[in-house]
């Protein structure tokens, strides 16, 4: 927690920075919070070309209404919340349009057996078997998961990105690791790096 705080304060510097006008600061911005951005739109979106796109276009948006920003206190969470926003907003405006699509108020994310880890790497089948029970869980409860484990949010942060209160953000991710119990997988769930603080509360 304590580099978390840390980085945040770090991003807010250059946050306040950027929206006074320094470029460098807003390419600090960029530089340190792309990856993740991208990674979450395209588990939103599920095509590389749109997800690059999306968070490209969030920055250059941010850029131009810098001077009408507010300020903020955690700066990831916002820049993440606003990328979730734009990508449902191309969303709702496909479905004006007419244009079929399967996914509007609720993304589906799916995970894949490479980017879930285990204490050994070589086992694929353990894999496999994490993936499969993690896309069974339903859209939101998957959206938490993803969030706070993969990319190490709070619940207060979860919360904001994805527009719900603090509790229906702890009742979702209770909800999804009693499935995994009921599906006899705890001790599957010992084994990943990225639930140990979940299962040592």
């Amino acid at each position: 927690m304590l580099q978390d705080s840390h980085n945040n304060e770090q991003l807010l510097q250059w946050w306040r920075a950027a929206r006074e006008g320094d470029v460098h600061a807003f390419k600090a911005l960029h530089h340190h919070l792309f990856e993740g951005l991208y990674a979450y739109a395209l588990k939103l979106l599920d095509d590389e070309t749109l997800s690059n796109e999306a968070v490209q276009d969030l920055f250059v948006k941010l850029w131009v209404k810098k001077k009408s920003l507010h300020s903020i206190q955690q700066v990831k969470p916002y820049f993440y919340a606003a990328l979730r926003k734009q990508i449902l907003n191309y969303f709702r405006d496909l479905k004006l349009k007419n244009i079929k699509i399967q996914f509007f108020q609720q993304p589906n994310i799916e995970f894949s057996p490479e980017e879930i880890i285990v204490k050994k790497e070589s086992d694929f089948i353990l894999q496999q078997k994490i993936s499969i029970l993690l896309n069974q869980l339903p859209k939101r409860q998957k959206e938490v998961i993803y969030l706070r484990y993969f990319e190490n949010m709070d619940n207060q942060q979860i919360a904001e990105i994805m527009g719900i209160n603090y509790q229906s953000v702890s009742n979702l991710t209770q909800k999804a690791l009693h499935k995994l119990r009921d599906a006899k997988m705890l001790s599957t769930l010992i084994s990943l790096s990225f639930l140990f603080q979940f299962v040592k509360n």
